[in-house]
């Protein structure tokens, strides 16, 4: 007979804590919104571009210079920055200073793909795998390899995604489609989307990593 820690010992497996995913994902910029279409999902994205997650596209410089057309989410009551001599000099192309809120050097309204390969370990066979993104902006769209895992557009709860309990041990492509344009009209100076408070920036900042869980019982 085994003594009982031999016992638990026996039947208690390691499984490895969670994965980071933190780290360089390709990138590619959606303008058009035609990933989708053309199932971008099912081809590595090109190595041309290429971002450290967790972060967000103005931070690493991505997107479109600012200029006095940019398009930004938030209420402005005085407008004489656009018409006022005093101001011209700040509305020169390349040296636009805009005075409403603190200013990104770069802006982007759009989608964006983020992609990135992620090795599944041996021990993990058989359980429950959870993708847990603690805080995209905005609507975020899940594929692993071509298969689609499905969508979600909070903005105060992460965005997590169960990406099954029949994974294969090994390397999988792992692409998310994140759109940072006005998704749900909350309304444009709504806090948690407006630029006069945090800015409408596109990415996925926060824990980023792969969860692994016993799998579920059926009910």
């Amino acid at each position: 007979m085994l003594h009982p820690r031999q016992a638990l010992g026996r039947r208690t497996t390691p499984h490895p804590g969670p994965l980071s995913l933190a780290g360089s994902w390709r990138l590619a910029l959606d303008r058009q919104d035609l990933g989708a279409t053309e199932r971008w999902f099912t081809r590595p994205l090109p190595e041309d571009l290429s971002i450290h997650l967790p972060g967000s596209l103005p931070g690493q410089g991505y997107g479109d210079p600012v200029t006095t057309n940019t398009p930004w989410i938030g209420g402005i009551v005085d407008k004489s920055f656009f018409t006022a001599p005093a101001f011209a000099p700040y509305r020169v192309p390349g040296n636009v200073k805009i005075p409403f809120w603190l200013q990104p050097e770069t802006h982007y309204a759009g989608v964006a793909w983020y992609q990135r390969d992620v090795k599944i370990p041996p021990a993990w066979q058989g359980r429950r795998v959870v993708l847990h993104l603690e805080r995209p902006h905005w609507e975020t769209h899940v594929w692993l390899n071509d298969r689609f895992i499905g969508s979600n557009d909070s903005l105060s709860t992460p965005h997590q995604y169960d990406l099954g309990v029949d994974l294969a041990p090994g390397v999988h492509r792992l692409t998310v489609r994140v759109d940072n344009r006005m998704v749900i009209d909350i309304g444009e100076n709504s806090h948690s989307i407006s630029d006069h408070t945090q800015g409408n920036w596109n990415g996925i900042v926060g824990q980023l990593e792969l969860r692994s869980t016993p799998p579920r019982l059926d009910r």
